[in-house]
């Protein structure tokens, strides 16, 4: 409808609720689904005894996804920063994705950095992301 100046007006009004659970259960589902998606596009390991980055990808976020450590926001940044590597994977040769990897990694550090020593999380990261970052020859 216009006014007399030639401006249109909206009315109406919005209600509702949002409950706090509701963002961050729908965000980390999200993310998390995003995560895996990802990881699912990359080939499967070709050596039975030897997990490839596929296999240790899904073991990161395994472990991310089950710490109780974390928080919400943690988790999902860390979530992120596996999903960019399951992308970087994809082409490890090309010089962007490899600068992607060294990022991902390098912010899954600080972000595990924060947390106590003695959880599992810790100790999974202390073997995988060195396994991670040599796909990436680093």
């Amino acid at each position: 409808m216009e006014d007399k100046q030639g401006k249109v007006q909206v009315g109406g009004s919005v209600g509702g609720s949002v409950n706090a659970g509701d963002v961050a259960g729908s965000s980390s589902s999200h993310v998390g689904g995003n995560v895996s998606f990802a990881i699912n596009e990359l080939p499967s390991s070709s050596e039975a005894d030897k997990p490839g980055i596929k296999e240790l990808l899904t073991q990161l976020e395994a472990a991310i996804k089950a710490d109780p450590n974390l928080s919400e926001i943690d988790r999902n940044d860390a979530l992120d920063q596996v999903k960019d590597l399951a992308e970087a994977a994809q082409n490890p040769n090309d010089g962007g994705m490899k600068e992607k990897a060294a990022k991902a990694g390098r912010m899954l550090g600080r972000i595990i950095s924060g947390i106590p020593t003695a959880t599992q999380l810790v100790e999974s990261c202390s073997k995988l992301l060195p396994l991670i970052t040599k796909a990436f020859g680093f």
